[in-house]
């Protein structure tokens, strides 16, 4: 299944999941995300049309909420997957986003709060934009099916033999180097517009003191 269309609102929700979430970081989240989407948008020409939720979190809950996250969509137990960690959050401490499949063809960001206040916001935008681009990678033809996969196979409901896992574990390195690249394409277009806006507004200010002259 694709989800994409040309002329479709993008449907985005932003919620925490915890107690004792910062305030600002939401704010400083619900700044960032419509600016994100509309970048990761413009590099691509198209924008998904499956409900993309972000939902801040602190460390401890995250592996659970990607494992249920991924357990649901992939239509897999309750029983089975409530005590699972995968490995995309073996570490969930070095993590600042994960982007899963959901249940109902939804999409799911997981933004880890403590790991990203510890740069005080400054990985905001990047973290963003990084997920985005995994957002679209999931929209396009069969784009969750590496994920549910490999849910299955590490909950032990569908294991896969080495072949297929070495084939299923080389695309998904694949996706993060795409996700690597297009973020730091479109991250070094926003700073060269910035340098660009702020080199114009320079030139603006002798023009302007001597017109008052």
């Amino acid at each position: 299944m694709q989800f994409f269309k040309n002329k479709q609102p993008d449907q985005m929700t932003i919620r925490r999941s915890g107690l004792f979430v910062s305030k600002k970081l939401i704010a400083d989240i619900e700044a960032a995300a419509p600016i994100a989407q509309r970048l990761v948008r413009e590099h691509y020409g198209r924008r998904p049309v499956v409900p993309v939720e972000l939902v801040v979190t602190k460390t401890n809950k995250l592996s659970g909420l990607v494992a249920q996250s991924l357990g649901v969509a992939a239509g897999i137990k309750y029983e089975v997957w409530r005590d699972k960690v995968l490995s995309l959050t073996a570490r969930p401490g070095d993590i600042y986003a994960v982007t899963v499949a959901g249940p109902q063809n939804s999409i799911r960001i997981f933004l880890n709060a403590q790991r990203l206040r510890r740069r005080k916001g400054q990985e905001v935008g990047p973290t963003l934009v990084y997920a985005m681009v995994e957002v679209d990678q999931l929209c396009r033809k069969g784009g969750p099916d590496a994920q549910i996969a490999l849910a299955r196979h590490e909950m032990g409901t569908h294991v896969l033999n080495k072949a297929a896992l070495k084939k299923l574990s080389k695309e998904l390195v694949a996706r993060e180097d795409e996700a690597e690249k297009a973020t730091q394409k479109i991250m070094g277009k926003v700073v060269r517009n910035h340098r660009r806006q702020e080199a114009e507004a320079q030139r603006q200010v002798p023009a302007a003191a001597a017109g008052r002259s």
